[in-house]
């Protein structure tokens, strides 16, 4: 799901003026064909950098060469960007004719979305492998916006190296809320840090919910921050930064924070997503391992996440649009993309790739988390939360707010 980066469940992944561009030719959303009956679409993606932008590349490129008559403008943006971006084309008619979509967010984005069950029925579309948990989560209204391409639950990372060198024996699947907070304090020296504690949704909520049960969202589907499990677990996570001192000090809103932290050996454990594992591994200059959120009072809990592929609604060629998504979310693309770690596979048939590109003992872990998992419910305004929180939660990570004041602020402006 290339998140900041996630992908994490992404969920990380260059330029707004490609979104300002349109669709290519002299039409700005719809595509354009040409006289040989070829039709050119564009496709909004998230992208964290030149790799990411050359994987994508490749998807775009697998389109054209099984669909000779369809061919893909690629336009990315930085992932703290995209949806704002995304946001104003689709509400303005102008949006690329395909847009990725992350669950956490689809139901924000519905109404300039054109829903695929209709295309799904008409073309036979078979979507039995598909994770039932990204389907759902790309669904809203019971509709579906999106196919996806990759999802996962999210887990811990560690540092190998780090914990060897403290003495820190290293997680076992179901170790518990005690055994991590003992570790980040013995990994706490030197300079380094145990945690990587950040207010960003991904990161954040899986660790709260396994500690007190919390959930941003209650059952009727409205936003519910200021609750006393929320608070009790909100205190506790920031206080590993403003109290407890293992983690580092927030310096700004910064979505990277976590990664950044993590990939330079400043701290020892980051929550993320399998779809950014691979890559953490190819950047990191140490082992790095996998483990599952920490247990809490009722056991490891921990969510899902996951991201696909629309069609706008502003699209003039949704059938074209329809067979380019297909291609993107087929076995062979995702076999490909969990290969090069950029996402672990929607499909089950294909996920097989991404763990023998994986390390010993990451199967294990991910099959814990995914048992364990239930996927993260948002409001349809998730996108302007996400930013709230940051923008008022490294307050409290930094001992200038609680976390009461924090959610407090949250809920009023964004509930």
């Amino acid at each position: 799901m290339n998140k900041t980066k996630p992908l994490a469940f992404g969920v990380a992944l260059m330029v707004a003026s490609g979104l300002l561009a349109g669709c290519g030719g002299g039409d700005s959303s719809g595509g354009t064909e040409g006289a040989d009956g070829t039709v050119t679409l564009t496709w909004s993606m998230w992208a964290s950098g030149t790799d990411d932008r050359n994987a994508w590349q490749q998807v775009a490129d697998e389109v054209t060469a099984a669909n000779p008559k369809i061919k893909i403008t690629l336009d990315t943006a930085p992932f703290t960007d995209y949806f704002t971006k995304l946001g104003t084309r689709l509400a303005g008619g102008s949006a690329p004719c395909i847009v990725s979509m992350q669950s956490l967010r689809t139901g924000g984005y519905t109404g300039g979305m054109l829903p695929l069950d209709d295309l799904i029925a008409k073309h036979g579309f078979d979507t039995s492998d598909f994770d039932k948990s990204i389907m759902a989560g790309l669904a809203s209204g019971g509709k579906q916006y999106a196919l996806p391409y990759d999802f996962g639950s999210l887990v811990v990372t560690y540092n190998k190296d780090m914990f060897q060198a403290a003495g820190v024996a290293a997680p076992k699947i179901g170790w518990t809320m005690a055994d991590f907070e003992s570790a980040a304090k013995a990994l706490t020296r030197n300079g380094k840090y145990g945690f990587a504690a950040y207010p960003v949704d991904l990161y954040m909520f899986p660790m709260l919910l396994s500690r007190t049960g919390a959930q941003p969202v209650d059952d009727s589907g409205k936003l519910a921050l200021t609750g006393d499990p929320m608070v009790t677990a909100f205190q506790w996570y920031a206080d590993l930064a403003a109290k407890e001192g293992v983690a580092p000090k927030v310096p700004g809103v910064d979505n990277n924070f976590p990664d950044t932290q993590f990939l330079n050996g400043n701290v020892a454990m980051s929550v993320n997503g399998p779809w950014s594992v691979l890559s953490l591994k190819k950047q990191a200059k140490f082992g790095v391992g996998l483990a599952t959120i920490p247990a809490g009072p009722d056991g490891t809990k921990t969510y899902s996440a996951g991201s696909g592929f629309g069609i706008s609604k502003s699209c003039a060629h949704p059938e074209q649009a329809f067979t380019a998504i297909t291609t993107m979310t087929s076995a062979k693309v995702l076999g490909e993309l969990g290969a090069l770690g950029r996402a672990f596979p929607a499909r089950a048939a294909v996920q097989d790739q991404w763990y023998n590109n994986a390390f010993p003992g990451a199967k294990e872990v991910i099959d814990a988390a995914n048992a364990s998992a239930i996927p993260f419910r948002t409001t349809a305004d998730w996108d302007q939360v996400t930013k709230l929180l940051t923008q008022y939660g490294v307050q409290a990570f930094n001992g200038q707010a609680t976390a009461a004041n924090v959610l407090q602020q949250v809920q009023q402006q964004a509930g």
